[in-house]
């Protein structure tokens, strides 16, 4: 990513930061209704997995600057999803929930330039996320 791209996903997320309760249950609730087959690896009440998704979101958009720090982070990550049952073909729904909800609760909107640079973040965290998955993770989704 660019300077102006991260700028742009950082600018965006100050926008939606006071709304961020809402940008996760917006979240979910597209998440599941996209892919109702992940639904079942989330706890019945979803109060701190949003603030999980909020706090990590933060922490990702504040330091994508630092890929390195990033990395770091999103490797932990991986490694957590795989043992809740996540795998490389989940991301496609996930990408689509962030940047459908971002579009509904950004102040103001969300511009082309604004879902561009939301883009090549969610893709640069999830091919990030995937390489960190086991192999057989995929072969599983085909069982």
């Amino acid at each position: 990513m660019t300077p102006d791209q991260i700028k742009t996903v950082q600018d965006s997320f100050d926008r939606v930061f006071p709304v961020k309760a809402e940008l996760a249950e917006s979240f979910y609730k597209s998440l599941f209704d996209m892919a109702p087959d992940v639904r079942p690896m989330f706890p019945e009440d979803m109060t701190s997995q949003r603030l999980k998704l909020s706090d990590t979101l933060s922490y990702t958009v504040r330091n994508l600057h630092r890929p390195e720090v990033v990395e770091e982070t999103i490797v932990g990550l991986a490694r957590r999803h795989v043992k809740y049952g996540a795998l490389p073909a989940h991301f496609a729904p996930v990408g689509m929930a962030l940047i459908s909800s971002l579009k509904a609760h950004l102040p103001g909107g969300m511009s082309d330039k604004e879902a561009d640079a939301w883009l090549l973040a969610y893709t640069f965290i999830a091919d990030m996320m995937i390489e960190e998955m086991p192999p057989f993770a995929e072969n599983k989704a085909a069982e």
